[in-house]
């Protein structure tokens, strides 16, 4: 049984890989231009954004939590930053701190009320989603604001050679969270809080602060993908995200991370932020439209949910029956 067991874990690893190279396959023999090196660099930078804000959601969900807020925290920090920069006229350094330190504030904010009201995550993050995307638009004043430095404007077009610098920034934060995550202590606590909350807390880990701090970390790298996508779209616009945060989950879920907590890894969730930029790019280049691009991105992550929970099924029968 055990032997069974151990192989349901292994296809559920490799279907990730699989799928990234049924779906790399099957653009390059469907469309021209596809396999090109000036498509894979786009296709980087694309997803870099994705990637960054996968980093973050990878940690909450294996936690068993949520953030729905992530795609808000974008706009609010691209505007926020925009904001210090033309109207207080503050440095670019200090503008961007501050506004990235605002949207940790707001993760941080949003972890307290999950583990003092005891409240769905969901619930939480939903709520605070409108609230920071409100407060996006009232500090704009519902209008996109300009004027952004030209080394701002590097952070999200700019180039190291042939390579993207939102490639390499997202490769660095993939890296070290990954390293946290699966190297470190608190890595460790994060997968016990997600397996099971109320073992870990008898086993002496502080649950309710490695939660806070996740949410925390979430805002936090939002705040950065934020300044990045102000940077490539010069300007912080209040709409900026909208929708980012089912991609978001779209790919850490089918990167293998458990929708219940507990079980995936970086490497999973950053293969599926590539198998989402893939399909997107592909179905562009194949002029399919963005509303139809918008369903099939839902029925993926139905399948991906529904085969994750296939899984877990299959798993508990075999252990209940020895």
């Amino acid at each position: 049984m055990k032997n069974g067991i151990k192989s349901k874990e292994f296809i559920k690893k490799i279907s990730t890989f699989l799928m990234l190279v049924f779906v790399f396959l099957f653009f390059t023999f469907a469309t021209e231009n596809f396999f090109a090196a000036k498509n894979m660099i786009n296709i980087l930078r694309q997803v870099s954004i994705l990637g960054i804000l996968t980093a973050g959601m990878t940690f909450v969900i294996i936690s068993g939590g949520m953030d729905l807020s992530v795609g808000s925290q974008l706009g609010l920090t691209g505007v926020l930053c925009a904001m210090f920069l033309s109207q207080f006229r503050m440095g670019n350094v200090p503008s961007v701190i501050l506004a990235v330190g605002i949207a940790a504030c707001f993760g941080l904010l949003t972890g307290l009320l999950i583990v003092s009201l005891n409240v769905s995550a969901i619930v939480i993050t939903l709520g605070m989603q409108t609230v920071v995307r409100g407060f996006a638009y009232i500090f704009s004043g519902g209008i996109p604001i300009y004027d952004i430095p030209e080394p701002l404007v590097f952070l999200g077009q700019g180039y190291v050679g042939q390579i993207p610098v939102p490639v390499i920034i997202m490769l660095i934060i993939v890296l070290i969270m990954g390293f946290i995550l699966h190297k470190t202590y608190f890595g460790r606590y994060v997968y016990a809080i997600g397996g099971n909350i109320e073992a870990a807390r008898l086993a002496g880990v502080q649950v309710n602060k490695i939660l806070v701090s996740l949410y925390a970390i979430s805002g936090f790298l939002s705040g950065i993908a934020g300044v990045i996508l102000m940077g490539r779209v010069s300007s912080g616009a209040p709409a900026s995200g909208t929708g980012t945060e089912m991609e978001v989950i779209t790919a850490v879920i089918i990167g293998g991370v458990s929708i219940n907590g507990g079980k995936g890894g970086m490497a999973g969730a950053f293969f599926g932020a590539l198998i989402i930029g893939m399909l997107s790019n592909g179905l562009t280049i194949m002029n399919v439209g963005q509303y139809y691009q918008n369903v099939i991105t839902g029925i993926v992550l139905i399948l991906a949910v529904a085969f994750d929970t296939l899984l877990g099924r299959e798993k508990v029968k075999k252990v209940r029956n020895g």
